[in-house]
């Protein structure tokens, strides 16, 4: 049987979704335990068919993922808090999402985090065509704030923190058997991050193709952009070396879509391969947040740091380095000068 649509009916401002439509297949992008209780079989199956609409619109995987994981724990919340709910539907009622944005918020979910829940929930409503009877979904009403000091990372800490990523301290025997695997990866990630200012997605969506060796450049492909941008010789070689860490048989191929970061199995001591595919594992995004977290904790800085202090310094850097508006939003591919405006307010204040 071949994925497609399922059979969906309006009924009271909810949706109604026929259980036997292509679970299977569903399951495959879902990666669910293959028993479940039929309320969690239902939702999942929801879904489902919503993350394969994702996939039929050539939306990267890693977009992909992060639908997954912030929807994945919508329903978990959905059926913990309100088991009334048919498990087949969607609410058709504003309420119950305005209740799961306030328990985000009690968790201190960031407003960039909560923006993004949004969207997706968003994303969602429109294809099962809920948005008139909705509404649009508003997490935050908050401007996006000012800038202050603690939104970048200090050269001396982005020193340690590279330095930090390809030593073995504060490792035990079986973290350093790991390291040897890991290490090159991860030192790799963080210089793009550190040195060239680009997200988690972009560094998790970079496929082998987009990085030319024999001419230093590497090509950032998003939903709005595509940029190249140039790599220094000894950037370029970090990577480089990195690939060779990795066997023939796992190794991303040349010239393809083949991810350029890939995932590893600490327990199995393996590279993740994806033989549906036949290629090897892309890192995700999730995965890639906790490794900050734990290379940041073991380099020893005080500073609490994320992905995005990385891209906020090289942007300043760039501002400091004298290079126009046009270069610096393209260079980063920013969406509109008022990015730009919220790190020369801050210079002002310096």
């Amino acid at each position: 049987m071949s994925p497609g649509k399922f059979n969906i009916h309006k009924e009271k401002g909810i949706i109604l979704v026929s259980l036997f439509n292509h679970f299977c297949y569903n399951n495959s992008i879902l990666n669910l335990p293959k028993r479940l209780g039929v309320s969690y079989l239902n939702n999942f199956i929801l879904l489902g068919d919503f993350l394969y609409h994702l996939v039929e619109s050539k939306k990267k995987a890693s977009t992909i993922s992060m639908y997954k994981h912030d929807l994945k724990q919508f329903f978990e919340w959905l059926n913990q808090s309100h088991p009334n709910i048919p498990s087949e539907t969607l609410p058709g009622d504003k309420k119950y999402y305005d209740e799961y944005f306030t328990y985000l918020k009690e968790k201190n979910l960031s407003e960039a985090n909560l923006r993004r829940v949004a969207s997706h929930l968003n994303g969602m409503l429109k294809y099962y065509s809920l948005t008139d009877d909705i509404g649009f979904l508003q997490a935050t009403t908050k401007k996006q704030r000012a800038l202050t000091d603690t939104d970048f990372i200090t050269e001396s800490d982005a020193s340690i923190l590279l330095d930090s990523v390809i030593s073995h301290k504060h490792l035990n025997d079986i973290q350093l058997q790991i390291h040897k695997y890991i290490g090159p990866r991860n030192h790799s990630m963080f210089i793009l991050m550190l040195r060239y200012g680009l997200t988690i997605n972009e560094v998790v969506s970079l496929n082998i193709q987009d990085i030319n060796f024999a001419q230093n450049t590497l090509t950032v492909n998003t939903s709005k952009s595509k940029r190249t941008l140039e790599l220094s010789k000894q950037d370029k070689k970090i990577i480089y070396d990195y690939l060779l860490t990795i066997p023939l048989l796992f190794r991303p191929k040349d010239y393809t879509n083949d991810p350029l970061f890939i995932s590893f199995h600490p327990q199995k001591m393996v590279y993740w391969y994806d033989y549906n595919l036949n290629k090897p594992k892309r890192i995700s995004i999730i995965g890639t947040k906790r490794m900050i977290e734990r290379e940041v904790k073991r380099s020893g800085i005080q500073a609490i740091v994320r992905s995005t202090h990385f891209r906020n310094s090289c942007i300043l850097n760039k501002i400091h380095g004298g290079y126009s508006n046009e270069h610096i939003i393209y260079y980063f591919g920013l969406s509109s000068r008022h990015a730009l405006y919220r790190f020369k307010r801050y210079l002002k204040t310096k």
